[in-house]
């Protein structure tokens, strides 16, 4: 998913005279390749190849990585389970009343006891989960009416510690239920003893669970409304576009028998009081430089070109996609594999799951974005659109026709050593000209 609020080292976000587009440095873990400020052409096609691009409009685009789909299916998957396991005591209960032709409600009670203990719990607790990383994960939104950058941070909250608020705790609080009910229903099910014996045990079994539930129900009240009041704020940082910090970083990660490599690509803005840190910052995972730079044209595309030269945002987590790709898996596949990737479909609940997904996506994520955003997202007047320099449109130009001429970005260096060297180059030309022109005379 994106990441927000992150402080890249110092060498990756300085703004400093020798950080340009074109400049690679050395970093601790790999080296990085810098692409702006002045976001200039890099010459490679647009793609999305992180599907970081998640809402576009005329007037503003979205990123924001993460996989919603699958934590939607993970979720949905313990539904399927509840179903299962009910089927499961029903066919115990029938089986048992005609072995013995007597009905017996405990396989189906028991069962049910596990559903509502163990299965539904941690699918309602996946599924929350799931929305509340949607929620801290906000989108950096770019305005290119504007010619600006609207990037998320979370302020810092006044750090309230509450006794007994952490994984631990729940999850003897959790223990301590299931116990107490265990205790219930092995007292109700006793077949030796007395009735007023089996009365007492689930008498003081109910009070026990009853005062459990009732205290544990009263602390996460009460917890979740001081957690709410001092958890921290989201806030967005407008930052002029040509001024932002954009860089691809490729690591090593070196341990015993392995290396491994990565790449992201970051945006950055720095601190004003210190520019050698960044005071909100995004990454996502390319997997390598060029996707990187296939990544980072998707957005100057955008900025520089329209949202008809950026790509649109993927559909596969809509369920207008799905229904299309389950008519087409119909007509291609024999019966044998379409009925198990039904089967498939079903136990994931993948058509509820891409419902859950696209509200996600339309309504869950931007409803806590701030008014702030929504009034700097709105629609300008065209003749108050912000433009470009015109430095550079001539430099994007002439970067252009150096690509087409064969030349790389990533080879060419620093802009401004590249431009100084086209210009001498053009210099040394004009000088042979004028020598020939006065040898001929």
């Amino acid at each position: 998913m994106t990441k927000a609020n992150e402080s890249p080292s110092p060498t990756q976000t300085s703004p400093e005279p020798g950080w340009e587009a074109g400049v690679r440095r050395t970093t601790k873990d790999g080296r990085l390749l810098a692409l702006s400020p002045e976001p200039v052409t890099t010459g490679e096609r647009a793609v999305d190849v992180g599907a970081w691009i998640r809402r576009k409009t005329d007037g503003w685009l979205d990123l924001q990585n993460g996989n919603l789909l699958f934590g939607a299916e993970f979720a949905l998957m313990f539904l399927s389970l509840t179903i299962l396991v009910m089927m499961g005591g029903l066919a115990m209960t029938v089986d048992y009343y005609l072995g013995h032709n007597e009905l017996t409600w405990i396989p189906l009670l028991g069962l049910g006891g596990m559903n509502l203990l163990i299965t539904i719990p941690w699918g309602l607790y996946m599924h929350f989960l799931g929305n509340k990383a949607v929620k801290e994960t906000p989108p950096v939104r770019l305005n290119r009416q504007r010619r600006e950058v609207a990037m998320p941070r979370w302020t810092i909250g006044k750090g309230l510690r509450l006794p007994f608020w952490n994984s631990n705790a729940g999850l003897i609080a959790y223990i301590a239920l299931l116990l107490t009910i265990g205790f219930v229903f092995s007292a109700i099910t006793q077949e030796n003893a007395s009735d007023e014996y089996r009365s007492t045990l689930v008498f003081w079994g109910l009070l026990t669970l009853g005062t459990e539930v009732l205290v544990i129900s009263t602390y996460l009240f009460i917890a979740l409304r001081l957690k709410k009041k001092h958890d921290p704020k989201l806030v967005y940082e407008i930052y002029p576009w040509d001024k932002l910090v954009a860089y691809i970083e490729t690591k090593h990660n070196i341990c015993p028998g392995l290396m491994a490599t990565h790449t992201v690509l970051t945006l950055a803005i720095p601190k004003p009081d210190d520019p050698e840190s960044a005071l909100a910052a995004a990454s996502i995972n390319v997997g390598h430089e060029t996707a990187g730079l296939a990544q980072w044209e998707c957005i100057r595309q955008f900025m520089e070109n329209g949202p008809e030269a950026c790509p649109d945002p993927k559909e596969d987590e809509t369920l207008a996609h799905y229904k299309a790709k389950c008519r087409q898996a119909r007509k291609e596949m024999s019966l044998l594999p379409w009925l198990g990737k039904k089967v498939g479909d079903w136990f994931f609940q993948r058509y509820l799951a891409h419902i859950i997904t696209e509200r996600r996506i339309k309504s869950l994520a931007l409803k806590r974005l701030p008014e702030e955003l929504k009034a700097w997202s709105a629609p300008l007047p065209k003749e108050q659109w912000a433009q470009p320099s015109e430095a550079l449109q001539n430099l994007n130009q002439q970067l252009t026709r150096a690509y087409e001429r064969g030349l790389r970005f990533t080879q060419m260096g620093p802009v401004s050593e590249w431009q100084a060297g086209r210009e001498e180059k053009r210099q040394q030309k004009r000088g042979k000209g004028r020598f020939r022109a006065r040898a001929s005379s």
